[in-house]
């Protein structure tokens, strides 16, 4: 081969190799799913509260029976 295709070669491994190291150390940190997560618990937190019944809705029950 060719001294070109070779540094063409190796220039494609050596990115492939930085790109594969670079998404090994995002998924490793967990940055990226950080806000995620944070949004999760707070979907979560609302989710646990259930069915109120308040005065809002006593009034709007009172006011909607026939």
């Amino acid at each position: 081969m060719s001294a070109t295709t070779n540094a063409g070669r190796r220039k494609f491994m050596m990115a492939l190799t930085a790109g594969g190291a670079a998404a090994a150390a995002a998924a490793l940190t967990g940055t990226p799913n950080a806000p995620l997560k944070a949004k999760a618990e707070k979907v979560a937190a609302v989710e646990k509260k259930g069915y109120q019944e308040t005065a809002h809705v006593r009034e709007y029950y009172r006011t909607a029976r026939v």
